[in-house]
């Protein structure tokens, strides 16, 4: 039951006084006296039980506010965790809400899952242009990223270590760069689920026509009354698709003393739209985000320039002391252990070390218009016999969801400009996105605007170094993360010429000792935000807001 008061042991004040006195009793042979006390201690137990406040009772208590040690009740509605997830968000909420229960905050998370099972997708990865990976003889061993080590610059089939076992035991889904990762599914004490069925069309997607409103209406009177027991103090509303539900339960519960934390992931209103509707699209994207800045008594982005966007461009109506905030999403559990596992780096390794098996050009973001993939096979056409000289092979991961047309276009690019280039569809869990960064030089993170771009801090966990855009127009969230001028990723016009994009990365390539410095840097840089340490700033985010219970508008 949610609402049931757990058992506590008694203080340790009344414990150690109650042996005491039968330990004084019994060495005095006071047998009489014994039981008399006894029955005394007893009577003051059960006093103590009924009359005392709990706090003389306990070591730790609830108080009203967000204190350092409080067990403060959080409800997190997203509308993808953990079943079929399919993107980043699914990836992030399931970070916060593990790692809040942790802390020891009690956790009701309340998410939408699929009415059908999807079908899944088989991972492949092969070489553009050839049906398996073996088309290159001793060179296959190369791509084979499964259950791989490294071995003198050879490739050999190894018992997994138990962190890569416990990383594995997990579900595998694709995230909002197109990569399929794993998510740890343990079982985390004072977290409790509730799923809600939506309608299967739509799922899969995060703007407009996901199942958003099927999400709110299938919130059933059993739901609503389990959100009353439980009885909140703050809601964490991640993202516009996660709105409608709180206002569903607003509604129906009543009277509700809760304060609202609005989680932005992103920002649609600064999607690109297109097709006839996209003045409709980007307006209902206005106001959805807008009602929610509006509601809350903490706001968080991905990045300080969204933060500011959502105070500006989306905060008329923003309460006052208000003041949205960046919170950095932090490197998910199973990758940090399968980097702090492998990637045993200091600063004063030699670049020869580092060098080692790494010969991959890599790029893993959805294949689609809006990551501006198609960047990266204009680079590779520009450097192909540059590549083809340094041994150097272009690795496109690219996931299984992409935009048809357009996904099409980019691979059959690909395969026409480097035929031994490796594009990799399908699933791709922690174990083999750590042999992938093990092998790479160098990530290109080719979109002009993203919100964050956690592929780029996960290479850098495996001192990978990323070029990044960093220019007048648009934004990369996790280039405020690694800083370029920290020396901890490197920066780039993305929006300037293929020609001199080209160049600099050949320069880039060339200076593999700046590559490895730059690769140790932002491996210590993403090594040191875990899921605890970004908890620990959300609560005190949440703990510095201005007492205020959300009105329905």
């Amino acid at each position: 039951m949610i609402g049931r008061r757990p058992r506590h042991p008694l203080h340790p004040t009344l414990r150690t006084l109650a042996a005491g006195g039968r330990q004084w009793a019994r060495g005095a042979g006071q047998v009489v006296a014994c039981r008399l006390l006894g029955g005394l201690f007893l009577l003051v137990l059960i006093f103590s039980r009924t009359i005392l406040p709990p706090q003389m009772l306990h070591s730790t208590s609830r108080v009203s506010h967000m204190g350092e040690n409080s067990l403060q009740r959080l409800m997190l509605i997203t509308l993808e965790f953990k079943k079929n997830s399919f993107s980043a968000n699914g990836v992030y909420a399931q970070s916060i809400a593990r790692s809040l229960a942790r802390r020891g905050h009690e956790i009701l998370v309340l998410s939408a899952k699929p009415g059908q099972s999807q079908n899944a997708v088989s991972p492949k990865a092969s070489p553009a242009g050839s049906t398996g990976v073996g088309d290159r003889g001793e060179a296959n061993k190369v791509f084979d990223l499964s259950g791989t080590t490294r071995q003198n610059g050879k490739y050999a089939q190894v018992e997994e270590s138990s962190s890569s076992k416990a990383a594995n035991q997990s579900m595998e889904i694709i995230d909002e760069d197109g990569v399929g990762r794993a998510l740890l599914m343990d079982s985390v004490p004072g977290l409790i689920e509730i799923e809600v069925e939506v309608e299967q069309e739509g799922w899969g997607r995060l703007d407009w026509k996901c199942p958003w409103q099927s999400f709110a209406q299938n919130i059933s009177q059993d739901v609503v009354l389990q959100v009353a027991k439980f009885n909140p103090s703050w809601v964490l509303v991640v993202d516009w698709s996660a709105l409608p539900a709180l206002l569903r339960l607003a509604k129906s519960i009543g009277n509700c003393p809760w304060q609202m934390a609005f989680l932005n992931f992103r920002i649609y209103y600064l999607s690109e739209y297109e097709g006839d509707d996209r003045e409709k699209e980007k307006q209902f994207y206005l106001t959805m985000e807008s009602q929610a800045v509006t509601m809350a008594s903490a706001v968080t982005a991905l990045s300080s320039r969204d933060a500011h966007i959502l105070a500006t461009e989306l905060g008329a109506g923003i309460a006052p002391g208000v003041v949205p905030k960046p919170l950095f999403p932090p490197l998910r559990d199973d990758i940090r252990m399968l980097a702090l596992g492998r990637s045993n780096y200091d600063e004063l390794l030699r670049t020869d070390d580092w060098l080692e098996g790494r010969k991959f050009l890599t790029c893993c973001v959805r294949l689609s218009a809006e990551k501006n993939a198609e960047l990266f096979v204009s680079l590779v056409e520009t450097l192909a016999s540059f590549l083809d000289e340094q041994g150097i092979v272009p690795f496109l991961c690219g996931g299984a969801h992409g935009d048809g047309a357009y996904a099409g276009h980019v691979k059959l690019r690909l395969k026409t400009a480097m035929p031994h280039a490796v594009i990799y569809e399908g699933f791709m869990g922690p174990s083999q996105l750590s042999e992938l960064y093990m092998q790479t030089l160098l990530n290109v993170h080719p979109c002009v605007y993203d919100a964050y771009g956690m592929t780029v801090i996960e290479a850098a966990a495996f001192a990978v170094p990323s070029v990044m855009h960093v220019g007048p127009r648009g934004a990369v969230g996790a280039a405020e993360f690694l800083d370029p001028n920290e020396g901890q990723a490197l920066a780039l016009d993305l929006t300037t010429t293929v020609g001199s994009l080209g160049n600099a990365i050949k320069r880039m390539l060339l200076d593999q000792t700046i590559l490895a410095q730059i690769g140790f840097a932002a491996s210590k840089r993403s090594l040191s935000w875990n899921e605890d340490a970004n908890a620990e700033q959300l609560v005190s985010i949440l703990r510095s807001a201005h007492s205020r219970v959300f009105s329905l508008i």
